[in-house]
């Protein structure tokens, strides 16, 4: 029996050739020869998609850490805002505490004992989510001049909630501040990967190149050998007549 064999894109796998003229052999040899090419050619491409899906993946997963850690900042930036705001209360708060945790005090005492200052401090103090209390203890206009007034113990509970609230912010922030960089750090290697991607695509590129020249000579030479097939046959035939 004879055969041709070999091995890879360069050669053949097994064909029984003993039945073939040799036209019919060479063109089988040559046909499986393109076939093993076009399919390491396509075996190349889907290895060249796989691996820019992978980039495309990594680089979705950078834009989503980057735009994570813009909001973490932006939610950060807005608790500091809140911390200064609330020190600003405790310390107007502060100013206008009764020594008498019973006594009444206004709102504003602090600060002139303004009557609308008073009641948009307790605005704030409201706004702020501090307990405001119900019954003998209620903030209240104590002697009828318009100005909110509030007993020491309430004013001094206001500050303690305050202080918790403050660190509760810090803290959140501090969490952001960790997961900010965690991120950096995960981005930072992520970016890595997708640059030694990189650079092996580049070589993957080139291979599929050299290969896509090399599938395309392959059909080239199948071609031109059916043209000299078939020309042999009509000059045959032509010296017939």
């Amino acid at each position: 029996m004879s055969t041709v064999s070999g091995a890879g894109v360069g050669g053949v796998s097994g064909l029984d050739l003993s039945s073939m003229d040799l036209e019919t052999a060479l063109m089988a040899v040559q046909n499986q020869r393109a076939q093993l090419l076009e399919d390491a050619l396509r075996q190349q491409l889907d290895s060249v998609n796989a691996r820019n899906a992978e980039m495309a993946g990594l680089n979705d997963s950078i834009t989503a850490k980057s735009a994570e850690n813009n909001k973490l900042d932006e939610a950060s930036l807005s608790m500091q805002n809140q911390i200064a705001e609330l020190r600003d209360l405790q310390s107007r708060l502060q100013a206008s505490e009764c020594p008498n945790p019973d006594g009444w005090y206004g709102l504003s005492w602090g600060q002139g004992d303004d009557k609308a200052l008073s009641h948009s401090t307790l605005d704030q103090i409201k706004a702020s989510g501090l307990t405001i209390p119900t019954g003998a203890d209620a903030p209240r206009d104590v002697d009828g001049n318009g100005t909110m007034d509030a007993k020491g113990k309430v004013v001094a509970g206001w500050q303690k909630e305050i202080d918790d609230k403050v660190a509760a912010l810090e803290e959140s922030i501090k969490q952001n501040a960790a997961t900010v960089e965690a991120n950096k750090t995960e981005m930072a290697s992520m970016k890595n990967q997708v640059d030694a991607l990189g650079n092996t695509q580049q070589m993957e590129m080139l291979r599929l190149q050299g290969m896509t020249g090399k599938r395309n000579e392959a059909f080239d030479v199948m071609t031109n050998f059916l043209k000299k097939m078939q020309d042999s046959r009509s000059s045959i035939i032509g010296n017939m007549r």
